[in-house]
């Protein structure tokens, strides 16, 4: 299949959404769905509301789904990217009413568009809110292109809010104009309607004072605890390279209106600086983080800090944002995607972007990585929004070095099913997309086929249910199954509705317990959910610990090495038991030269062995299984990989299989290896393009 092709195939799956949250067209027509049986409540931030006029029975003509979809992007095991089906980055957040809300570049418009993600096409954001960091409503979209027209893109937003005079809340939302300058718009609700206060652009390139800012886009803004605002910007690398101060990035002080400027630019001496500036207020420090550069770290001349690594993320602080020589480096605070502390994450490297937010007394980091993009085999370099922990003393400023994790964060709260919840909340999914804009802010989640299915995390059931309403449009069936997506109902409606109705099913099976996981699946395609709730049972159940919907497995990256062109094959196994596992790694291209098979994470404290019984390698003519029968060993640094290049094998013998079908070591150009691995069946050399990981894990113990 083309890469075309195949994106087409998933396209399918995630239809593509025209959400505009201005609730205009690009001609300038409403394109809001006409809702005649549904009040919305436009100033609630988290949801829409159900009037309880015009409830209908659920009908019961015995619809069955016998089978769930297997469109699962993101594993029920990991918080991470918080979205299972919209490409996003370059995040950015802002608290309101006890909710915090994110917002990011939106990459689905150009996924929508395009096969390779060069960022032309898109001119809106994304927007998500959540109150417990893993179940996520997405808002849908915010359409820059339309509130102000005159932008050339809108990438890399970022957002503050103040209390104004009028008494209310405004967001002054600040956005890249592609990489000439900085565009601004604003709001009274984090979901808007927005407005452009300017008509133009607030930061252009050739400003007096940015003569050495190549690329003034990248804003970062925060308000101090004065009320004042401030603005960092800027990106780009000298021509002649290789410079380790270039003093490219600016910060501004913003005018009364945060529109306006209140001092000259200011340059912020960033060693190795390329992009991503991002700037916090915490406690009386100023912090500007930044994406360092790809250049070896040779010159290297700040005493007592180490160098950061390639492409991670740095940060400086100060008190004194105007005074160009206070701002001190700190060091490196964040790995690049494609590394950790113990080396090769499995991830793809990548430059990245983050923004710093406490929430509810915890501090977060939000970033991004390409693990959809990985997951769907696309390669097209479309990004997705993530958070981790940040380990941040607020005392001494210091930041320890961390990573990207699949992992993420743990929930932080459960979710009430008692209240009217957003069809589109999800901790993950599988088959679903969304609808257009019903209200401001207010999207559907849409089943794109039978067996698609919504996962939401953490559900706290205190009085068991007495009944289950859902706010439906389409033909057919949804269920609610409890913590495991293939097992029976405990509620269910059906439907046959042209308009959103809300549906009220009275027969209910009962459960034990109090927290669960819930599955809402539905059994058809073009079903859309606007929102759903039960309704309390009679007795209230003994409380349990937040933790217990906690699924317990430990994961398992192996990663290979493709080069000439490669991407390199990688995977990520999450192992729940001692059992078999078979994972199809990353696609890499047919011309590469496959010089290491796959090494596994190395744990110095893992109890488990993986015995890799074959691999299969995916050619034209489908999957070529080789055996292999090898034990690999997490706990040891030089047992814990399959054959590679540097083993030492001669040029024409066997690695694995044998003469018939094997895999060989072949010559390579690659000067600093001495072989590669050729799929040789009848004699012939028959390329392959990724790698299917067969293996058996014993001694596994979860914690």
């Amino acid at each position: 299949m083309s890469f075309r092709n195949k994106k087409a195939g998933i396209m399918a799956l995630i239809p593509a959404l025209s959400i505009m949250l201005s609730g205009c067209s690009e001609g300038g027509n409403s394109s809001v769905e006409e809702t005649d049986k549904t009040t919305i409540d436009t100033t609630s931030a988290i949801e829409s509301t159900i009037s309880d006029e015009d409830i209908q029975e659920s009908l019961d003509n015995g619809i069955i789904i016998d089978e769930v979809s297997k469109e699962l992007y993101k594993t029920d095991y990991n918080a991470n990217p918080i979205s299972a089906s919209i490409f996003c980055a370059d995040p950015t957040a802002v608290e309101y009413e006890g909710r915090l809300y994110v917002y990011g570049t939106n990459d689905h418009q150009q996924y929508e568009q395009d096969t390779k993600n060069d960022y032309d096409q898109i001119k809106s954001l994304v927007v998500f809110s959540t109150d417990d960091m893993v179940n996520w409503v997405y808002h849908g979209r915010i359409e820059t292109g339309v509130i102000a027209p005159w932008i050339i893109n809108s990438w890399a937003p970022s957002i503050a809010s103040r209390v104004e005079e009028d008494g209310k809340t405004h967001f002054y939302l600040y956005f890249s104009n592609n990489g000439t300058g900085v565009g601004v718009i604003t709001a009274t609700n984090p979901l808007g309607p927005w407005s452009d206060p300017l008509g133009k652009p607030f930061i252009t390139a050739g400003m007096e004072g940015l003569e050495n800012c190549p690329s003034p886009f990248d804003p970062g803004v925060c308000i101090d605890e004065n009320g004042v605002g401030w603005l960092s910007f800027g990106g780009g690398s000298p021509a002649d390279g290789g410079i380790v101060h270039t003093n490219i990035p600016k910060v501004v002080k913003l005018g009364e209106d945060m529109l306006s400027f209140d001092s000259e630019f200011v340059s912020i001496d960033a060693p190795y600086f390329f992009e991503a500036s991002e700037l916090n207020y915490i406690d009386g420090t100023y912090y500007y983080t930044y994406c360092t550069d790809w250049q070896a770290r040779d010159g290297w001349d700040i005493e007592g800090k180490p160098k950061p690594p390639q492409c991670s993320m740095a940060y400086m602080t100060t008190k004194t944002p105007l005074e160009a020589d206070s701002w001190e480096y700190r060091g490196a605070y964040f790995y690049n995607a494609g590394e950790n502390a113990e080396g090769q994450s499995g991830m793809k490297w990548a430059n990245n972007h983050t923004h710093f937010m406490e929430y509810e007394g915890t501090n977060y980091i939000f970033h991004h990585t390409q693990l959809l993009d990985e997951a769907m085999d696309l390669g097209g370099g479309f990004r997705s929004l993530m958070v981790e922990y940040l380990p941040m003393d607020k005392a001494t400023g210091e930041i320890p070095i961390t990573a990207a994790s699949r992992k993420g964060v743990k929930q932080i709260k459960l979710l009430d099913p008692y209240k009217e919840n957003s069809g589109a909340t999800a901790f993950t999914s599988a088959g679903i997309g969304y609808t257009e804009p019903i209200a401001e802010g207010v999207v559907a989640a849409k089943s794109n086929s039978a067996g698609s299915y919504i996962y939401v995390r953490g559900v706290d059931f205190q009085y068991g249910i007495k009944s289950f309403t859902a706010n439906v449009k389409g033909k057919g069936r949804i269920e609610i199954r409890l913590d495991d997506v293939n097992s029976d109902a405990v509620a269910f409606v059906e439907f046959d509705n042209q308009d959103y109705e809300n549906v009220i099913s009275q027969s209910v099976n009962d459960f034990e317990g109090r927290n669960h996981n819930v599955y809402i699946v539905f059994s058809g395609e073009e079903i859309s959910l606007l929102n759903w709730k039960f309704e309390k049972g009679d007795t209230e159940r003994p409380e349990e610990a937040i933790d217990n919907t906690d699924v317990k497995y430990e994961p398992l990256i192996i990663t290979g090495q493709a080069e000439n062109p490669g991407p390199s094959p990688t995977t990520t196994i999450d192992m729940t038991g001692n059992k078999d596992y078979s994972v199809q790694s990353s696609s890499f291209d047919k011309e590469s030269d496959v010089i290491n098979l796959g090494f596994i994470n190395q744990d110095k404290d893992a109890t488990f062995k993986v015995l890799v019984k074959s691999l299969g390698l995916e050619t034209d003519e489908g999957i070529v299984e080789i055996p292999v029968n090898v034990t690999l060993d997490p706990t040891s640094g030089s047992d814990n990989g399959l054959a590679n290049g540097w083993g030492g094998a001669e040029i024409g013998t066997i690695v694995y299989g044998d003469e018939k079908t094997g895999l060989v070591a072949a010559e390579t150009e690659i000067d600093w290896v001495g072989y590669r691995f050729a799929l040789i069946i009848e004699g012939e050399e028959v390329p392959y393009t990724s790698i299917t990981y067969n293996i058996s894990v014993t001694g596994l113990i979860l914690e």
